[in-house]
C-alpha cells in the first residue's frame, strides 16, 4: 500500500489516506510494459513484500510514471471518446468501463498521482509498505 508519510514507521491512521497497489495491475504492468521499456520500474518491479520510501525525486519520478501509463493504456485512441472525459472530470477512469483491467489501472494511476502531488506540497515522501 502507498501512502504520504515521512518515515516507513509512520503508517497513516485512516484507510483512506492509504493507496493499494493491486497485484493483477502490478502483474498486467510487468506482462505488457516492461517488455517493451525499462522507464517504468521504479512502479513496476517494487517488491510486494518489502518496504520503500521514495525520496523526493521518486514521488517525482512516480508522477511521470503515472502520466506515462496513463497516456499509453488510458487515453483513448478514437477522438469521438476524448469528449467524455469533459463528463467525468472528478473520476476519468469511468470512461473505460468496457475493458475492467484498464479501468483498474486508471483508477489506481490516478490516485496514485493525486498522492505524489499533494505529498510535493505537504513536503512529505510517499512510502511503499509490503504485505
Amino acid at each position: 500500500m502507498f501512502g504520504i508519510s515521512t518515515s516507513l514507521k509512520e503508517v497513516p491512521g485512516e484507510e483512506t489516506d492509504m493507496l493499494w497497489y493491486p497485484s493483477q495491475v502490478q502483474r498486467f504492468l510487468r506482462e505488457d510494459f516492461t517488455s517493451t521499456s525499462k522507464r517504468c520500474d521504479l512502479l513496476i518491479d517494487l517488491d510486494p513484500y518489502g518496504d520503500k520510501l521514495f525520496v523526493a525525486s521518486e514521488v517525482n519520478e512516480l508522477i511521470g510514471i503515472c502520466e506515462l501509463l496513463i497516456q499509453r493504456y488510458c487515453t483513448p485512441k478514437e477522438a469521438w471518446m476524448m469528449n467524455q472525459a469533459n463528463h467525468y472530470t472528478n473520476e476519468p477512469w469511468v470512461m473505460h468501463q468496457p475493458d475492467k483491467r484498464v479501468m483498474e489501472l486508471h483508477q489506481f494511476l490516478e490516485l496514485l498521482k493525486r498522492m505524489c502531488i499533494a505529498s510535493v506540497y505537504q513536503n512529505a515522501l510517499i512510502c511503499f509498505w509490503g504485505d
